[in-house]
């Protein structure tokens, strides 16, 4: 998970630094009109690393919240198999109570 994140995070960063390359390499860098648009690739370039990152933070939280859920599941699962074993030997214990209720009357009906 943390790998990806900065995987992504490297690649805008890639992408930013060739963006303000690219914009510095357009006509006289000493020109307003220059300066502008590579002030507005370099914006343009940190909105859309911005929201890459944004996306990522929510995709990271779906995933946190996917693992919780099935975490959950399993817990659930679990507590259902120790209570069908709590289960089993109540009723082992009771079959068992049966069965010395039966040899006592069994006893008592013989003498």
């Amino acid at each position: 998970m943390m790998g990806s994140r900065k995987l992504g995070t490297t690649l805008a960063i890639l992408a930013v630094a060739g963006l303000g390359v690219f914009a510095a390499g357009c006509g006289d860098s000493t020109s307003d009109s220059t300066q502008e648009t590579i002030d507005k690739a370099n914006e343009t370039a940190q909105k859309a690393l911005d929201q890459a990152n944004q996306q990522l933070d929510q995709a990271n939280q779906q995933l946190d919240q996917a693992n919780q859920n099935a975490q959950d599941q399993l817990d659930q699962a679990q507590k259902k198999l120790d209570d069908a074993g709590a289960q089993q030997k109540v009723d082992n214990a009771q079959k068992q109570l049966n069965d010395i209720q039966q040899q006592v009357e069994d006893a008592m009906n013989g003498q």
